[in-house]
């Protein structure tokens, strides 16, 4: 009868130490989750900011594109072209590694309502040019046309590095957002705490824009104006 008793004993105390243990050991609760029945106040704030950038690189596509009776003579009247557009390039100060063939394409032209009869070949050579010192993105438009370009295929500005002010954006709209809660916050009648969690929705970059490619008068005017990196984030704040 003793040892029933004795080993119900020891049953009852080793389950009032697993229970003493389990309500000393809380596993950390997640934000905005009840802890010892209070649940985290917060106010949720989207907002954007975005930074002016100045573009600093202009793209140029030019090109030549001929028509003669045989191959000897597209390849060489397209050459001769190319090659002067080339050499006037450089002589603006362009450097080589900036000038950049983007595609070279030779095709027989036949003669009309003839799938067989060839009266020719034509010859097309493009070229991409990047243009460093945008007071000469003019002066390239205007050298290869006068060297010979029948073909102009845009201009486009862009920013070398749009990373750099990346962060400036995040920082404006974090900014912003926290303005707004303090407003929010002060109405409620509240107080704003500490930033809970800070979520990027989004991030746009400035991309390439392009005038139109019929730009063929000398002297052509060149305006870059201005491109915007911007941030949107959707930031937590505790309030008190």
């Amino acid at each position: 009868m003793s040892q029933p008793i004795r080993t119900a004993g020891a049953l009852a105390l080793g389950a009032l130490v697993v229970a003493v243990a389990a309500l000393a050991v809380r596993p950390a609760a997640a934000v905005g989750a009840p802890i010892d029945g209070e649940t985290l106040h917060t106010i949720t704030v989207s907002a954007s900011g975005s930074v002016s950038l100045v573009p600093d690189v202009a793209r140029v596509g030019v090109g030549v594109t001929v028509t003669k009776p045989t191959v000897k003579a597209t390849r060489d009247a397209a050459g001769s072209a190319m090659n002067a557009i080339i050499a006037g390039l450089k002589a603006l100060g362009i450097d080589e590694k900036d000038i950049r063939t983007t595609s070279i394409d030779l095709s027989p032209q036949y003669a009309s309502g003839s799938s067989t009869k060839i009266v020719g070949y034509r010859m097309s050579e493009q070229l991409q040019v990047t243009v460093r010192d945008l007071d000469k993105a003019g002066d390239v438009i205007d050298s290869a046309t006068a060297k010979g370009a029948t073909d102009v295929n845009g201009l486009w500005f862009e920013v070398s590095d749009p990373d750099a002010s990346r962060d400036q954006a995040r920082a404006a709209a974090i900014a912003t957002a926290r303005t707004s809660a303090e407003a929010m916050a002060s109405a409620a009648g509240v107080s704003l705490g500490s930033v809970v969690s800070i979520v990027e929705s989004s991030i746009s970059y400035p991309m390439p824009y392009a005038y139109g490619a019929a730009v063929r008068d000398l002297a052509t005017p060149v305006e870059p104006g201005t491109q915007d990196v911007q941030a949107t984030v959707t930031v937590v704040f505790e309030i008190d």
